[in-house]
């Protein structure tokens, strides 16, 4: 039994380290997430400071820990994005982020299959699980970064489509293993009907709650508690209704961000959510993404690794960034930023939605050699992709800060030409 003054050390500690590592992110934009992954490895396996015993009940949460993660920070997501740079950013997004999947999917596949001798509905599943960037990683960076705004909206679009894309395939590819079916019909009313369900219910939920606050004081008062519980009730709407809960989360806070321009296209008096919502918000999702990083390094096992699946796990991570830059070099053109695209191509990190659906195979009882490949595959690429983003975006982010001081400087000494040219016109 754990004894109640260790879990309060232990939720105190969590918030400590987030918040620390969040400074020393904003100072050196050296990301955090890959030493809450060590930190929670060293207290796991690494040290054995938390008992065996322990570690294994822990891992029976990993689905909640994993959807209650994905929830909040893609609400956070969709709440600091802009609604028309969404629409404009909408199709190029969409197109990167599919492509990218797609692109990754079928390498890793053919990587698997023809190389390990996977077979293909598994091979198919393992990329479909490390497929996609972490909306958890990607959200956090873009948003401290020196990117242009349309690159920010982009890559948070990217991530947040790409979460509900892994979830979708991961799970359809399941069904089918399970039901014994290739039908290509089911796979794609399955990704549609998923994405068109969590978007209509995320929308008018969102605006349903809007007029709650605009219309009832008192609603307000507890503003953002009883905004989180309605989202809660959304999330298990959407995931009732067979769509994918994560990006109706992300279109619930998408609507609440954008409430005054939202209503005004409906004709209906404008209304603003409170900035105390969402700088509690920003709050809980520094909490939680410090929680289930550490979390993840605590349920790693290292035992399970072998010399195989560190190999499988370097040929995926090679071809994800293949796969990105070939996407890159396909969907923006030259006139695009050198800077901007040095983030696309940085921004590659598995997280969260890799680590839940790495899991998810098992909790339904898909339980065989294959399956049983897909966890110790995925925290390893979480762990190197968390790294390699971490080197490639400290690069990028560095680059561009000496791009602008070097403008800054170019535009001072035009000034004091300026200056010493025409004193007349600036005594003026």
């Amino acid at each position: 039994m754990i004894q109640t003054n260790l879990i309060f050390l232990f939720i105190a500690a969590i918030f400590i380290i987030g918040f620390f590592g969040n400074l020393i992110f904003r100072r050196t934009r050296i990301s955090d997430i890959f030493f809450l992954l060590i930190i929670g490895f060293l207290l796991g396996s690494g040290l054995n400071i938390i008992p065996t015993p322990e570690i294994s009940m822990l891992k029976n949460f990993a689905p909640f820990f994993g959807s209650l993660a994905l929830i909040i920070l893609m609400f956070e997501g969709g709440l600091h994005l802009n609604f028309y740079k969404v629409i404009k950013q909408l199709g190029r997004a969409t197109g990167f982020t599919i492509l990218v999947f797609i692109l990754t999917n079928i390498l890793s596949g053919v990587f698997l299959r023809f190389t390990f001798g996977i077979p293909w509905i598994y091979s198919l599943m393992i990329g479909a699980v490390i497929g996609g960037v972490s909306s958890a990683v990607v959200i956090p960076l873009i948003k401290e970064s020196r990117a242009k705004e349309n690159t920010k909206t982009m890559l948070t679009l990217e991530s947040a489509i790409t979460d509900a894309l892994c979830v979708i395939i991961v799970i359809t590819l399941v069904e089918v293993v399970i039901a014994k079916t290739t039908s290509i019909q089911f796979v794609i009313q399955s990704v549609f009907s998923a994405f068109a369900i969590a978007t209509v219910i995320g929308a008018v939920a969102a605006v349903f709650w809007l007029r709650i606050l605009r219309d009832f004081q008192y609603a307000r008062e507890y503003g953002y508690l009883l905004t989180l519980s309605f989202l809660f009730l959304v999330f298990i709407l959407i995931e009732f209704a067979r769509g994918n809960g994560a990006f109706g989360a992300l279109i619930f806070g998408l609507v609440l961000g954008n409430g005054p321009e939202i209503l005004k296209m409906f004709k209906m008096k404008e209304f603003s959510i409170s900035a105390s919502i969402t700088k509690f918000q920003s709050e809980i999702s520094l909490f939680i993404k410090t929680f289930f990083f550490v979390y993840l390094g605590i349920i790693i096992d290292i035992s399970t690794v072998d010399f195989r699946i560190v190999l499988i796990v370097v040929g995926l991570v090679v071809l994800a960034l293949i796969s990105r830059v070939l996407s890159i070099k396909m969907i923006f053109s030259k006139k695009h930023s050198q800077e901007d695209n040095k983030y696309v191509f940085a921004l590659h990190a598995r997280g969260l939605a890799a680590a839940v659906l790495a899991t998810y195979p098992l909790t339904v009882g898909l339980n065989n050699e294959f399956t049983m490949l897909i966890l110790p595959i995925a925290f390893l690429v979480i762990i190197i992709t968390n790294l390699t983003t971490t080197i490639f975006f400290f690069f990028a982010d560095r680059k561009s800060k000496l791009k602008v001081e070097e403008k800054e400087k170019t535009i001072k000494e035009l000034i004091k030409v300026d200056d010493k040219v025409n004193p007349v016109v600036r005594d003026k």
